[in-house]
């Protein structure tokens, strides 16, 4: 059921009058430009994830009895949560082989810091970084 407010027997409606363009016009349309890109460019994508992957490679390599593994688990996470936070929104980055990086922050999170990863993810897990370096060299 409507509400009354919006159709009132006083209310009348109005005419559009449709926009024809000149035939002999030679102004194009002008359109709004688009935003400027959310992430900066590939040299820092570059950089951002060399980093992260170097931060994985230390961390998974971290004995579970070390002081410091929760420590390095939280930078860890940190780390990569900013670095997926900067670059998700660019379209172009998603597809690249180089994009996938969080098995190991997936672990930390079920698990907690001081879970020891299993040798078969360990195994999966390096050999991702090596992909992701691989793709970074090519530029992918």
């Amino acid at each position: 059921m409507s509400s009354p407010t919006l159709l009132t027997p006083t209310s009348k409606l109005k005419l559009l009058l449709p926009v024809i363009a000149k035939p002999n016009s030679t102004v194009p349309p002008t359109y709004p430009t688009p935003p400027p890109a959310f992430a900066a460019d590939d040299e820092e994508y570059v950089k951002g994830t060399s980093d992260v992957i170097s931060k994985v490679r230390s961390t998974i390599n971290v004995d579970k009895n070390d002081p410091n593994v929760a420590t390095e688990v939280a930078e860890l996470r940190d780390t990569s949560n900013s670095w997926v936070a900067k670059h998700r929104r660019e379209k172009s980055l998603l597809g690249r082989a180089s994009f996938r990086l969080s098995a190991v922050s997936v672990h930390y999170i079920s698990f907690g810091p001081k879970a020891p990863i299993p040798a078969k993810r360990k195994a999966r897990i390096l050999e991702e970084m090596d992909t992701a370096e691989k793709a970074l060299s090519r530029g992918r």
